[in-house]
């Protein structure tokens, strides 16, 4: 098959884009083209097809060109256009993130071309105009019940009104422009998130849920471990940092926290004088694999919609049992009492009973952690259910008569 991804970067500033580059591998690995359509930019890798790339919006000097263009790109609209002519005919269209710099621009030209679109979705946008589902520090999904101006009301971007307004006309445009309408199907990496988006009146039968995916062949499963717990990823106070240092302090555990964020200070402060409580700060590749290989167990504590967090899928491949929090998506990863346990999210009380029950497991837990994520998140099973949403999509495109776009 012939496949058109689209996203953002050309280069990796975060998860979506992590996703964006493993699966153009797995799609060109199994034998498919793919061909990139990004936004321009200086700090993107090198690529045959970076002619056609489009400039986006400059949201941080903002002139009055580039706010017009942070709701509809005309650029992007033909730069596309230009690359279809000349690299077609496409099998199917692969958007990651295009909100605010591709924009739904881009949409009309995919239906133009009865190219089958499909939306693979990293955050909440389509529900929440700030993508995150969160207000003041907790948790919230008050726009899908009372709608998009809420943000306004509770100043849900930065506490700023103006902002918050900005993201707000953006969403509301961009629902018009048809950023639901004409997308063919949406995959959401976890059914939470797939509740959510029926809930911000997505239509169910565009809808379906394919989680993240982790390659196992270069992480090599060794029983063993030198005793401590590990939490590694953002260093932020929703990540449930706070919840769970109480609990290793009170438990006496050792606690290891790898990595960075805006809490990072807030957390020393916390642990000061804390003999078993250690933050190594951000760490990467074979550090990071090590600190990971040689944990009894991770942490994920999270304290808001986590869908399909990373980090849980690959301390699961390392064989490491996860202990969760009952949150978002987190339940969809861990199996309660075959290689984890969950626990209320801020409830310190649970949290150390499950620590405590972990120890008779540990070993079992881990095997069972592996297995699993071989069975249900590998990237044979990835591909293969990909692979099916594009044919029916594609088939779908062929018998059906196209709607106006």
């Amino acid at each position: 098959m012939k496949i058109l991804q689209i996203s953002h970067n050309y280069h990796v500033t975060g998860g979506s884009d992590a996703v964006f580059f493993a699966t153009t591998d797995l799609l060109q690995n199994a034998g498919h083209q793919v061909v990139p359509f990004c936004m321009d930019s200086p700090n993107n890798l090198p690529t045959q097809w970076s002619g056609y790339f489009p400039k986006g919006a400059d949201t941080k000097s903002q002139p009055v060109g580039d706010a017009l263009r942070y709701f509809y790109n005309l650029d992007a609209r033909r730069k596309l256009e230009q690359l279809i002519r000349d690299a077609g005919p496409f099998d199917a269209a692969h958007i990651h993130i295009y909100h605010g710099k591709m924009t739904p621009a881009i949409l009309p030209v995919l239906r133009r071309h009865r190219i089958p679109v499909l939306h693979s979705l990293h955050e909440y946008k389509l529900a929440c105009p700030v993508y995150t589902m969160q207000r003041s520090g907790k948790p919230c999904d008050s726009c899908l019940s009372t709608g998009p101006l809420t943000s306004l009301r509770h100043r849900c971007k930065d506490g700023s009104l103006a902002r918050s307004a900005i993201m707000a006309a953006e969403f509301m445009t961009a629902r018009m422009l048809g950023d639901v309408r004409l997308v063919d199907r949406f995959l959401c990496v976890s059914d939470f998130q797939r509740r959510v988006m029926e809930r911000a009146a997505i239509p169910a039968q565009k809808l379906a849920t394919l989680h993240n995916f982790v390659d196992t062949s270069a992480i090599q499963f060794q029983p063993g471990h030198d005793g401590y717990l590990l939490y590694f990823g953002r260093i932020e106070k929703l990540k449930g940092l706070e919840t769970l240092i109480n609990a290793a302090a009170q438990a006496g555990e050792r606690l290891k926290i790898a990595g960075t964020g805006s809490w990072s200070s807030q957390l020393q402060a916390q642990i000061k004088g804390q003999s078993n409580i250690d933050y190594v700060g951000f760490k990467n590749g074979q550090e990071l694999a090590h600190l990971i290989a040689r944990a009894r167990a991770v942490v994920v504590p999270s304290e808001w919609y986590e869908n399909c967090p990373m980090s849980l899928l690959e301390a699961k491949a390392y064989g490491k049992p996860i202990i969760g929090a009952r949150i978002g998506g987190i339940p969809e990863l861990v199996r309660e009492g075959v290689d984890g346990f969950l626990f209320t999210p801020g409830n310190i009380a649970e949290l150390k009973n499950a620590l405590g029950a972990l120890d008779k497991n540990c070993e079992l837990f881990g095997q069972n952690a592996r297995k699993d994520v071989e069975a249900r998140f590998s990237p044979t099973t990835y591909l293969d259910a990909l692979l099916h949403h594009y044919r029916c999509l594609k088939q779908d495109r062929n018998e059906q008569a196209l709607q106006p776009a």
